[in-house]
């Protein structure tokens, strides 16, 4: 199970990534927030093993970005 800190930085980094990619595809980020969650990116950022979050919220809304072409 994750601690707490880490817990906050996988969040703190789900929202930065969320308001990169709202401002870079010009949506709202609410609907950005609604695909980002249900994203195979997002199950990666919440799984400790694979350390998504280490890498940043670029990193993680690149990978969305990916994912979603």
């Amino acid at each position: 199970m994750n601690n707490d800190k880490t817990l906050f930085a996988m969040d703190l980094t789900a929202l930065m990534a969320v308001e990169k990619i709202a401002q870079d595809s010009q949506r709202a980020q609410e609907d950005v927030l609604v695909d980002f969650m249900e994203s195979n990116t997002a199950k990666m950022l919440y799984d400790d093993s694979t350390k998504l979050w280490w890498d940043g919220p670029d990193a993680t809304a690149e990978e969305f970005n990916r994912e979603k072409k």
